[in-house]
Formats: structure tokens, sequence, C-alpha cells
């Protein structure tokens, strides 16, 4: 963790002790007194000992290109330098400290670069292997008339280019430099202080560059290691050890082919160390995978052939857990639920159906009546499932898999679909980013448990509105509503009575042959590379954010009377609940801007948990609703008046005038009036249509939009500041990017009156205020 460090003066810090953080701003450089300080980024570890400078090799980037960490228990002296100009108030200090910074920076460049020998010639010896083997492997499969499948890391990837061409002679001097001892450096350093400077600037500038290397080069050589080995794709040792088994079944000398899985072993084994000696992280390597896959090859049992069929994904003991678990999948749900019999039997009938169906897809009537009749089964044995499995602890896997995926009978998908379903990781554990996401079954539970309020209905009532509804037409007694509101059956019943059940269709795109629960001739892709895991969503929205950054930050209302602020609005950044369906589709649905009537609550989005589609693209339709609904609701009543500025207001104003619009040329008018009729004369459908225009198009600087609608999306959804920088020098964007401007300078003027006279009047600008300024003047 981070320390506050005392400026001019000796800190004291324990073992794992973050002493500068990577990334963050210059706050300061220091001496090592006592002990070993750990300089480690992405791609090198370097130890540091004492009478080293730590922070001082990256003062003329402005940021920390390492995490300086304790080694040990450390002392070290801290300097308030910021910055090269500073540098020499430490030289005043004490004239030793330029020899002792010079040596310093010359042991750590040769320190570097014994970590980016390493790892350039890893992976130019690797990539060698790989390339060599992997051809022959396809030589050999087509040669002897054995299925091999090309592995696609390995195809993809081309030798190591280096990004930057290393000054080698520069290195060589710094390396003979680093031999010097202490007292040479400081009798050298002593007549003046261009030699220092000149030795900084220079060592600075090879360390910044051998790190990006060494960077590069760590993510080049993952990936040269999921070529060699991993459990989710063909790799070259299953490959190799595959064909080996193939050839000795039919009675053939496989011997070369064990001796080259021995050599991908070796291969493995130095990655595995390099990557824990230099990069101080460990590979995402199976061991107990790689030897029974080893083991598979030397021994003769008898599923061999079955583990090269299913390219050694699973064990024999996991195949058999699979079957097991998953027989009479269908009755062992009914069963668990205690679903009536007739109604059991009337579903198993249907689902027989259904598998002897010649065509799945078909929209003829029969077929029709037959999807309704099983949807309305598997609802209400949904809700019983679910009901009961919140009561009792540890319910079988197929429940889960039910509940979570959709997974209703297992003649339903194929062998490899079962194993893959059933062994699929369950990734919702890691919430690490800006959007929590859930998997309908916890969702549903945290809705059940009073953690989260039942989302809207499709006819966008709230529950409590629902509720008050029913109580005025004399459904339900005030009692009964009172209840109703805590009683955690009626809450999660409502859900999924709602929510649950409407969105499953629309997520899934398929209306006319939608059913809720997992068929096999519907999916082509793999659940792993469909299934949406909360890293996935969230490095999406991050990718967006990167272009829209402001979509999640909104105006609320901030009191601290002890401070004296009796009533000032500040941007506060508000992100929105994902809930992913059990079901595979296409869509992504924005159902909730915000939750109950407070607009500091978040909003809810809906995705499939399987999405077969372009997630970004998803994404950018549900952010393009999301920001006019979010408008709508903030705005009210005049959501469409022009005399209150707004998205919606310019947006509708400019689509219901366009036809009298002097500046919209005769061809453009066309164009909109296409685009209405695309967006079926709904103002928000046709809005979506301009913002993944500005998303996709304008953000990279291709014409998507018309003028009047760019400058309605510049102003409302503003790129960040590097594309708008990007963009201003552009003359179809200039004007645009000038408006955005305009009203931005207008916005901090505003809001640092405010300040002062809230200061004037005896106030406080408290952290709260400060960040809402602070965005505005990033904006």
């Amino acid at each position: 963790m981070g320390i506050t460090i005392n400026q001019n003066a000796v800190n004291q810090v324990d073992k794992n002790t973050t002493i500068y953080l990577e990334g963050e701003q210059i706050k300061g450089v220091a001496i090592i007194l006592k002990g070993r300080v750990l300089a480690k980024s992405k791609g090198a570890r370097v130890l540091l000992g004492t009478g080293n400078f730590i922070g001082v090799s990256d003062l003329s980037f402005g940021r920390y290109l390492c995490s300086y960490e304790a080694f040990d228990e450390v002392l070290f002296y801290s300097f308030p330098v910021k910055s090269m100009e500073e540098i020499t108030d430490i030289f005043n200090i004490n004239k030793d400290y330029k020899g002792l910074m010079s040596a310093s920076l010359s042991r750590y460049v040769a320190e570097i670069e014994k970590v980016y020998a390493q790892l350039h010639n890893g992976a130019k010896d690797i990539y060698s292997f790989t390339d060599k083997y992997h051809a022959k492997y396809m030589e050999l499969g087509s040669k002897l008339g054995y299925s091999v499948s090309s592995i696609a890391v390995l195809n993809e990837l081309e030798p190591y280019n280096e990004e930057t061409m290393l000054d080698e002679r520069k290195l060589e001097y710094y390396k003979e430099c680093a031999r010097i001892s202490v007292d040479n450096w400081k009798a050298f350093c002593s007549y003046g202080e261009a030699v220092t400077l000149y030795t900084l600037e220079e060592t600075q500038e090879l360390i910044s560059q051998m790190l990006n290397e060494c960077s590069r080069m760590a993510d080049y050589l993952e990936k040269l290691m999921l070529g060699l080995i991993n459990n989710s794709d063909n790799c070259l040792y299953k490959g190799y050890a595959a064909l080996a088994i193939s050839i000795d079944e039919t009675g053939g000398d496989n011997r070369e082919l064990i001796r080259v899985v021995d050599a991908i072993i070796e291969r493995i084994n130095y990655l595995e160390k390099t990557f824990e000696e230099k990069l101080g992280r460990k590979c995402n390597v199976d061991r107990k995978r790689m030897e029974e896959i080893y083991y598979v090859l030397i021994s003769k049992t008898s599923n061999r052939k079955e583990q090269v069929d299913n390219n050694f994904q699973y064990t024999e003991n996991e195949t058999k857990e699979v079957t097991e678990s998953l027989e009479g999948a269908l009755q062992q749900i009914c069963v668990y639920a205690l679903y009536d019999t007739e109604k059991a039997d009337d579903l198993a009938k249907g689902i027989l159906d259904f598998i002897n169906l010649r065509d799945k897809f078909s929209t003829d009537d029969r077929i029709r009546i037959l999807r309704r009749r099983l949807t309305q089964h598997f609802y209400e044995l949904y809700e019983l499932v679910f009901l009961k499995a919140c009561k009792e602890q540890n319910a079988p896997k197929v429940i889960d898999l039910f509940l979570k995926y959709g997974l209703l009978d297992e003649r339903l998908l194929t062998t490899d679909q079962l194993r893959e379903l059933y062994f699929l990781d369950d990734e919702m554990v890691k919430q690490n980013g800006l959007c929590k996401v859930y998997d309908i079954k916890t969702w549903l539970t945290c809705v059940y448990n009073g953690e989260k309020e039942p989302s809207k209905n499709e006819f966008d009532q709230e529950y409590v509105d629902w509720l008050r509804s029913n109580r005025k037409r004399g459904e339900i007694t005030e009692e009964g509503e009172r209840d109703a509101l805590t009683n955690p059956v009626l809450r999660a019943k409502y859900e999924m009575q709602n929510m649950f059940r409407y969105n499953s269709k629309v997520v899934n795109g398929q209306f006319s042959t939608f059913v809720p629960f997992l068929w096999g001739e519907s999916i082509i892709k793999s659940f792993q590379n469909m299934l949406l895991t909360p890293e996935r969503v969230n490095t999406a929205i991050n990718n967006l954010l990167e272009i829209d950054y402001s979509i999640f930050h909104r105006e609320v209302l901030y009191v601290n009377q002890a401070k004296g602020i009796a009533k000032e609005y500040v941007m506060k950044p508000v992100y929105p609940d994902i809930v992913l369906m059990p079901v595979m589709g296409y869509n992504g649905v924005m159902w909730q801007e915000i939750t109950g009537k407070k607009k500091s609550r978040e909003g809810r989005f809906i995705f499939p948990i399987f999405a077969d589609a372009n997630l970004n693209d998803i994404l950018i339709k549900v952010f393009g609703k999301f920001r006019w609904e979010l408008c709508r609701s903030i705005q009210g009543n005049a959501w469409n008046n022009i005399k209150e500025k707004s998205l919606t207001s310019e947006y509708a104003d400019y689509i219901q005038f366009y036809r009298k619009n002097r500046d919209i040329s005769e061809e453009m008018r066309e164009k909109i009036k296409t685009q209405i009729q695309k967006g079926r004369n709904n103002y928000r459908e046709i809005f979506v249509i301009d913002y993944e225009g500005w998303m996709k198009g304008e953000s990279t600087g291709a014409v998507k939009l018309n003028r009047i609608a760019r400058e309605i999306l510049a102003t409302y959804c503003p790129f960040k500041k590097e594309i708008r920088e990007r963009l201003k020098g552009m003359p179809l964007f200039s004007d645009a990017m000038e408006r955005q401007a305009r009203n931005t300078i207008k916005k901090i003027r505003d809001t640092e009156l405010k300040y002062r006279s809230i200061e004037k009047d005896g106030g406080e600008i408290t952290p709260e205020l400060k960040d809402s300024l602070s965005f505005y003047k990033e904006l």
C-alpha cells in the first residue's frame, strides 16, 4: 500500500510497502540508506540496493515508469524534486550526490539490460522453434492423413519487431560505466554539473526505451506461451501429443514426436522461469493438466482416442462427472422444483417433440404453438426452482446451470457443448470494474434479499407504483401492499414475471423462433467465446469511455450544512448495473436510466450471458439510448422545450423542423427523411443512429453526421479531450468543437463564481466541489 512520505527527511518502511506507484505523477525522489527496493513494471523486475536512487530515472517523463516497493525493511531519504529542472537542488545539498546518482543510473541500465537481453533472446528463439514445429505439425498431419488444426495464435504471430531501436554503442558504454567504482564517479562528477546532467538524461532515455520494449516483449512471450500450451484452444503441446497418440494407436512409430513434445516442455519451463525471475509473475500454465496429457501419451489407457477427440480438454473423470451430473437433466430439475406431475409430463413430451423437429427454425403455426407451450412451462419451472434454491444451500450442479445459463435438457446440446458449459469458470466473483455485472441468478437473489429494488415492468412502472395502482383498483388491500413491499417471494416473482421474461426474448433477438432455453443448433460459437464476464463487459465499457467519457456523469444535489453549503449541484459518476439473461443473443437493452425517483441512482442495462455479436456495437446502441433517456428523465416535461437547452430539446427541434432549415441541403433532407423512417419516427431511435455514427465514425475523423447533428452531439456527448484536440484542426469539425469549448469555459466561470461566493459567505470548498470543478476543466 502507499504511504505518506516526509520530504527532506529519513523515512522508514516495512517490507512490501509501495513507496512510489507506477503511473503516478512524480512527487519526489529518494536515495536508499538501508535495505533493498524492488523496481517493477509489466516488463521488468530489478532489485536496487543501498546507495541507489529511486525515481530519478523517471523525472523526464513526469510520472513513475515503475512501481518501487520495499523488498526488505527500508530506510530512505526523500527529496521533494519533481522535475529535471529541480535536480540541482539535490546537488547543492551534497556534491557527492552527483557521482552517486550517475553511478546509480548506470547500474540500473545494466540491470534492466539483463532482463531485456533474456526476453529478447527468448522471443527470438521460441518464435523460431514454434514457427518451425508448427509448420512441421501441419505438414505431418497432411502427409500422414491425420486431422490436424492450425494453431490460430501462432498463425497471427510474426518475428518480434522492436518498436524502438536501441543505441547499442550507448548501451555498451553505460554497461561498462556500471563497473566504475562510486569513488571514481564522485571524482569524475566533481568538476561541474554538466557531466552528471548529461549522464542522467541519456540513461533516462535508455531506461525508458528498454522498459517499453520489455513490456512489449512480455506481451509477445505470453502469446508464444499460449501457442505452446493452453487449456481452451489448440496449442503445440496438445497438437503433437494428439498426433503422437493417433500414430501409436495405428501401430506407427511416434518416438520422434515424443521428443518434440519433450522439447516443447523445455520451452514452457524456460518461459515460466523467465516470467517468475525477470517479471515477478506466474504464467497461467495448468501443470496438472500437462502431466495428465503426458501420461495419456506414454501409457496405453483405454480412453486415449476420446481424449484426442476432445482435444485433451477434459480428463476421463471429468467426462464421467458431466455425464453422471447431467443425465436426465429435465427430470432432475422438475423433481427438485416439485413441479406438478401432469405439467412435468407435458413439458417432457413437448421437449421430446422439440428435439425431434426436423427444422427447429421453422415458423410454422404448429411449431410456434409448441414454442409458446414450452416457454410457459420454462418460466413457471424457473420460478419454482429459483425460490427453492434461495432457501437451500448446495443445490445440484444441474440446477445452477439451469438458473444461470438456461440449460433445460442435456439432449438439446452436443456432448462438447455440455462439457464446455459444465466447466465454464464462474467469473462473476471477479468484480473489479466500474460497473457491477450480475448473472440472472445472482441478480434475482439480490432482489429477493432486498439488496436491489425490483426493476420497472414493460409499462415503465416501478414496483411501488404497480402495487399502489393494484390497491387503488381493489386487487390488494393496504396491508397486502405493505407486505408486498418487503416480501422476498413477491419481489422476486415480480422481477421474474416482468423484467426477466420480457428481456430474455429481446436480448435474444430471434423473436419468431425464441425459446428461453439453450439448444445446440442455434449455437455456432463456443460458450467460452460468447460468455460475457465482468472483465469483458467492463473492458468494452472502458474502451467506449475513452471516446464518450462523460456519459455516466450527471449533476446531483449536494448539501453540507457543516461546511456552509446549503444547496449545490455537483458532477458525479453513476455507473449502471449490468444484468445478464440466461440466453444466447444479439441485443442489449437500456432498461432503466435511473432506479427509483432519485436522479443520483444507477441505471440498469440488460445483455445476454452469451453474446453472439460484437459487444462494442451492442454497447454503443445501449449508450445512445441511455444518453437520451437520462436527459429526458432529468428534464422532465421540458425534455422537448427548446427554451430549455438540452440534448433532447435541441435534437427534437432539429428533427421536427429539418425541412424548414435553410442550412440543410435538399440532399441532406432526403438522408434525414430516410433516417427518420429507419428510426420508426421515434426521436430516441433516430438519435441512436446519429450516436452510432458519432462514436464509430466521427471520433476517428470520418464524416458521418451533418453540421447541425454534429454540433448537438459535440455539445452534449463530448469526445475525450485528446480526440477533440485532434479534430478541431479539421474544418468540418472546428465549429462543433468550438461551441463545446465555449460552453465549457462558461460552465467553469460560473462554477468558480459560485465557489467564490460560498467562500465569501464563510463556507468551505469541499473535495466534492473541487472534483466537480476539475471535471468541468477536463471536459
